[in-house]
């Protein structure tokens, strides 16, 4: 089941920034829509003033997505950065989140003038891989409760500094 399909200009219309400029950092990030029918969720991390990551996020009416076995994401990533899919339930606390790491790409296709060529694959994320966080930190909680979903968002840090640039062709539940 597709949930954001990203040729859809209003697709990015529920995306917003959260960055560690909330603790006093520098990074930022955004989700655009590129005019070749994809999201882009790019931007800069930077680890100055104890920052280090940035985010986006999308809240929505509750949804049930407890007959999925996870989430899958349809993108093309550089090969040096790593990310993670945050999700939220409506009884999941303000600053916890329920977060998986996203699994590396594959493969990566760079001309011979050094560019990056487009490559789209897809990957799959199981709902058992997603465990709580609390502004990194690992918590004990109760599982996500998949038949109230409600937030969705994806996160670039781990000390990761520079720029980032994450190309999304859909996002959906499988």
């Amino acid at each position: 089941m597709i949930f954001f399909d990203f040729k859809v200009l209003d697709a990015i219309k529920p995306w917003y920034g959260i960055n560690d400029t909330v603790m006093g950092g520098l990074s930022r990030s955004k989700m655009m829509i590129s005019p070749l029918g994809y999201g882009e969720f790019s931007g800069h991390v930077s680890l100055a003033n104890g920052g280090g990551f940035a985010s986006v996020r999308c809240e929505f009416t509750p949804i049930d997505v407890s007959g999925f076995t996870g989430i899958y994401l349809e993108l093309d990533s550089e090969r040096d950065k790593y990310y993670k899919v945050n999700l939220k339930d409506v009884g999941t606390p303000q600053s916890t989140v329920y977060q998986a790491p996203m699994p590396s790409p594959s493969h990566q296709t760079i001309s011979a003038s050094g560019t990056r060529i487009v490559s789209w694959q897809r990957i799959d994320i199981p709902f058992s891989d997603f465990q709580p966080q609390c502004r990194g930190k690992a918590v004990s909680r109760p599982g996500i409760v998949l038949s109230q979903l409600c937030s969705l968002g994806l996160v670039i840090g781990a000390q990761q500094s520079g720029d980032f640039s994450l190309l999304i062709k859909e996002i959906g539940y499988y």
